[in-house]
């Protein structure tokens, strides 16, 4: 049963969205990859970034020390044993893949689930677009970053998961700040922005903003636990502050006097209320990007935002999972739609 659930939530993450990909604005078809709604990046890595500083092209990094590994979702997304599977036991080909590759060059030692390695073989490219040297730009909250791939990472113990297994590694920049386990964006584009995870802290503009927001949460029920942990449904009567986050700027194009809105509340133990929308400042809804989902198995919630092209809108990273696992989204407007540009690092027991 925790292997399904986990599969499940890799293929509706794969899909755009923890809900539908309907809901999601009509979202357009991509021109390139039909099977999982992510475009491919269309280009081949290599050193030069000059002619990249508009792409779309971007992936979700995961810090790690003194190295931050890489999921190339487009990769993964197109591997032959995934596509169109239904039962996950593409996913199961997948993962298994690994023992017979480390045996081939090797290395497997079954004691052992972390491999690293300085070099690229052959045999890696069925897994990563990247080679090494490859030169990207990494986006954290404490700036941005030029980067070069140094390496690659096989960690077998992601395969309790639903996601990547293979990344490939670039070694930590020069003077930059990370946390342990912190996501990055990384790009091709040398104007790329700093993500931005803080949002709005001013309380009385988060106050005006759960006001508009409490008439759309009408009928939503909540559990409460009484010392014996026993639950106690009962209607919903405030927002606290952990249950909503803020973000302003410019996201739809139109202008920078836009807020993102995300509301993730827990109805019970496996159960989630959750929306995410793009309002004005006197809280009108210019677009309902992840729709309300009231008590619902999966959940959508803002994590942060950054700007990966430098064209003055923000793309949207979201976290969307379950009560046991999830997996991060980037995703951009596109001519007033949401469009989902990659996924990375997707968990589930």
């Amino acid at each position: 049963m925790k292997k399904y659930f986990a599969y499940l939530l890799c293929v509706i993450i794969m899909s755009g969205s923890v809900y539908s990909c309907s809901k999601k604005n009509d979202e357009p078809t991509p021109n390139n990859d039909k099977k999982t709604g992510i475009d491919s990046p269309g280009v081949k890595t290599n050193k030069k970034t000059t002619d990249r500083a508009v792409s779309d092209t971007a992936y979700f990094g995961m810090c790690k020390g003194k190295y931050i590994i890489i999921d190339d979702y487009y990769k993964y997304s197109a591997n032959e044993n995934l596509s169109y599977d239904t039962t996950g036991s593409g996913y199961d080909t997948y993962s298994g893949d690994f023992k017979s590759l480390l045996q081939k060059l090797g290395v497997y030692d079954e004691k052992k689930v972390e491999y690293s390695f300085d070099e690229f073989k052959p045999e890696f490219a069925a897994y990563t677009n990247f080679r090494k040297g490859d030169n990207i730009y990494v986006s954290s909250k404490s700036g941005v970053y030029p980067a070069e791939v140094s390496g690659f990472y096989i960690n077998l113990d992601d395969m309790i998961g639903a996601g990547t297994v293979f990344y490939s590694t670039v070694n930590a920049p020069k003077g930059a700040k990370y946390e342990d386990n912190e996501i990055v964006v990384c790009s091709f584009n040398n104007n790329m922005g700093a993500i931005n995870r803080k949002g709005v802290t001013n309380q009385q503009m988060i106050d005006q903003f759960k006001v508009y927001i409490m008439p759309k949460l009408k009928g939503v029920m909540v559990s409460e636990y009484d010392d014996k942990g026993q639950p106690k449904n009962k209607p919903l009567t405030k927002i606290a502050n952990e249950d909503i986050k803020m973000f302003e700027g410019n996201f739809t194009g139109k202008g920078n006097n836009e807020f993102l809105v995300s509301v993730k509340l827990q109805n019970d133990f496996t159960n989630f209320t959750s929306l995410i929308y793009v309002m004005d400042s006197e809280g009108k809804v210019i677009s309902e990007f992840i729709p309300l989902a009231m008590n619902n198995f999966t959940f959508s919630m803002a994590e942060g935002v950054t700007d990966i092209n430098g064209d003055g809108v923000l793309e949207i990273i979201t976290y969307d999972g379950y009560y046991e696992g999830g997996g991060y989204n980037l995703n951009k407007n596109n001519g007033g739609l949401f469009k989902l540009l990659t996924t990375g690092f997707v968990f589930g027991v």
